[in-house]
């Protein structure tokens, strides 16, 4: 598998990351500390769902039971 495949199948899961959380994953977030913007972009691309979507591909690479 080549890295733009890879990189195809960690967007599918975090997107589906993202939608089991609640939020569409296409939505526009913007998350500010005080008056610092710590995050702008989509949805799907909030660390939080990336990181889930990585350990998910991992898993499923390996062939690991849930």
């Amino acid at each position: 598998m080549n890295q733009k495949q890879k990189l195809a199948d960690l967007q599918t899961l975090a997107r589906m990351a993202a939608r089991l959380a609640g939020r569409d994953a296409d939505e526009h977030v913007e998350i500010r500390v005080g008056e610092v913007v710590a995050f702008s972009d989509v949805a799907w691309k909030y660390p939080d769902f990336v990181r889930r979507a990585d350990a998910a591909y991992d898993l499923l690479r390996r062939g690991c039971a849930f």
